[in-house]
C-alpha cells in the first residue's frame, strides 16, 4: 500500500467515525425538540422509553448507508492489501526461480519424422514427455535433452547456450532414467523462450 492511499484509508476511518457520531447528535437534537413539543416532558412516564426509541432507532436508520459506503472501502481496502500481497509473492517466487531460456520458433524445435516415430517406441519419462540423449551430425552427443509429445525438443539440461541446430539431431537414445543427475531448474536450458 502506498503512503498516500494509507493515509486516505486512515482520513475514511476518521471520517465514518465523525459521521456515526455527528449523525447520533442529529438524532438526539431532533427528537428532543420534537417530543417535548409534541409529547410532553421528560419527566412525564413513558416520554424516556420513546425518546430513547425514536433516537436510537433513527440513529441505526442513519447508519445503514454509512455502513454500506464504509463496507465496501473495507472491503477494497483489504481486495487492494490481498492483490499488492501476491503480486509481491509471484515477484519473489519469479525472482527465485529463474531458469535459462533461448527463443527458438516451434517450426525449428521439431524433431524429423523418423526421429518421432522412433521415440513412439521409447517409453516417456514422464507424461507427454521423453528424456533422450542425441547424437548429432558432427559427432556430438548431448544428454538429457527434453522432447515433448515426441516430436518438440523445449529443453536441454547443462548448456547455457543452444550449441547446435535441431535439424542436426540424426539419433538419438532414451536416457537411463536410473542415471540420471539430480536435476536443478536453474541449469535447464527452454527453448519456448519462456523463463
Amino acid at each position: 500500500m502506498t503512503k498516500k492511499s494509507g493515509s486516505q484509508t486512515v482520513l475514511w476511518w476518521v471520517g465514518w467515525i465523525l459521521l456515526t457520531i455527528l449523525s447520533f447528535f442529529v438524532s438526539c437534537y431532533f427528537w428532543t425538540g420534537f417530543i417535548a413539543k409534541n409529547i410532553g416532558p421528560m419527566h412525564q412516564a413513558g416520554v424516556p422509553i420513546i425518546w430513547i426509541t425514536a433516537v436510537f432507532g433513527s440513529w441505526m436508520v442513519l447508519l445503514v448507508p454509512l455502513i454500506i459506503v464504509m463496507y465496501s472501502k473495507v472491503d477494497k481496502a483489504y481486495e487492494d492489501a490481498r492483490i499488492s500481497r501476491e503480486n509481491a509473492q509471484f515477484a519473489k517466487a519469479k525472482a527465485e526461480f529463474r531458469i535459462k531460456s533461448a527463443l527458438i520458433d516451434e517450426r525449428d524445435r521439431l524433431l524429423n519424422s523418423g526421429l518421432q516415430t522412433k521415440l513412439k517406441k521409447i517409453p516417456e519419462a514422464i507424461k507427454h514427455g521423453h528424456l533422450v540423449t542425441v547424437l548429432l551430425r558432427d559427432g556430438r552427443k548431448i544428454d538429457n535433452v527434453f522432447v515433448r509429445n515426441r516430436k518438440d525438443v523445449l529443453g536441454v539440461y547443462g548448456l547455457d547456450a543452444l550449441s547446435f541446430e535441431i535439424k542436426d539431431i540424426i539419433d538419438l537414445e532414451p536416457a537411463d532414467l536410473d542415471r540420471i543427475p539430480a536435476f536443478s531448474h536453474e541449469e535447464w536450458l527452454r527453448l519456448d523462450g519462456i523463463g
